[in-house]
């Protein structure tokens, strides 16, 4: 008959065994998710504006985008522009894209009603989660304020009733059940769009998420710059006959790319690669 001592030492010694398989196995693991995360870039090709309005996932990653199956995109031009690299880069984590960016509208007046359009959005799409990008566009006839006298550009009451809308946006994603996550606009010099700094600081305050993307297309000192190295060469990533407000095929691919990646490093633990 075996002594328990003996049994009890080679149990001990099994267990040993099997803990530090499993200490490996997350050393292992641990490394491969730091390299994905940091140290993958993004390829050259630009996904330019005309893919799908749905752009179906490719394959499933079990450890990125946790939880987030499909994604909404609303917003402006800016937001239109860098919408396919989105997709393309969600794409190939597993997650399905929705694109209702329409340029040229804003949260205060325009074409669309973006409460109302996200309210039905959330109703047909059912998105875990919505992206927006929101610059200020504003344009005649302004809209009015409680004594019915039009609401200035820039001023007090425009900021105001901008915040307002955008908590509006926010409780119906909250209500729906999906999480909203706000996007950084690119650095903006041109007058009219000054404001889209002071708009997206509001859009703090809301208690969403946020992504500081947009930091991806400025200089070294923070300002707005016209062209920046990507990929091993330098490109123009902002446009020049409209004083720099849009972006070029390489811009709205950076910016892409970094809203995917920013996006998934909050969601999971692998994430889309950066721009290159």
């Amino acid at each position: 008959m075996r002594d328990r001592r003996e049994v009890g030492g080679s149990l001990d010694r099994r267990w040993f065994a099997v803990a530090m398989v499993v200490a490996v196995a997350v050393v292992v693991s641990a490394t491969f998710v730091l390299w994905d995360r940091y140290a993958r870039r993004a390829g050259p090709t630009n996904a330019g504006t005309n893919c799908p309005a749905v752009v179906k996932s490719r394959r499933h990653e079990p450890l990125a985008a946790i939880g987030v199956r499909r994604v909404t995109l609303i917003g402006d031009s800016i937001m239109y522009q860098p919408s396919c690299a989105i997709a393309d880069s969600l794409a190939g984590v597993g997650v399905e894209t929705y694109r209702h960016a329409v340029s040229g509208t804003g949260l205060l007046n325009g074409a669309v009603d973006w409460v109302a359009a996200t309210k039905a959005l959330l109703r047909a799409e059912k998105p875990d989660v919505v992206v927006a990008i929101f610059v200020g566009n504003y344009a005649p006839p302004f809209v009015p304020d409680a004594a019915g006298h039009p609401i200035g550009p820039d001023t007090p009451q425009f900021f105001s009733a901008w915040q307002r809308r955008a908590a509006q946006l926010s409780r119906e994603v909250r209500a729906a059940g999906a999480r909203l996550y706000w996007v950084s606009p690119p650095p903006m010099i041109m007058p009219v769009f000054t404001h889209a700094a002071r708009l997206f600081d509001g859009y703090r305050k809301l208690g969403d998420h946020i992504l500081n993307s947009g930091a991806v297309l400025a200089g070294d000192h923070g300002g707005e710059v016209l062209t920046k190295s990507t990929c091993g060469r330098r490109r123009a990533i902002r446009t020049s006959i409209d004083g720099g407000v849009h972006l070029t095929d390489d811009g709205a691919r950076i910016y892409g790319q970094q809203i995917a990646h920013d996006l998934t490093a909050d969601l999971g633990l692998l994430v889309t690669p950066r721009p290159c």
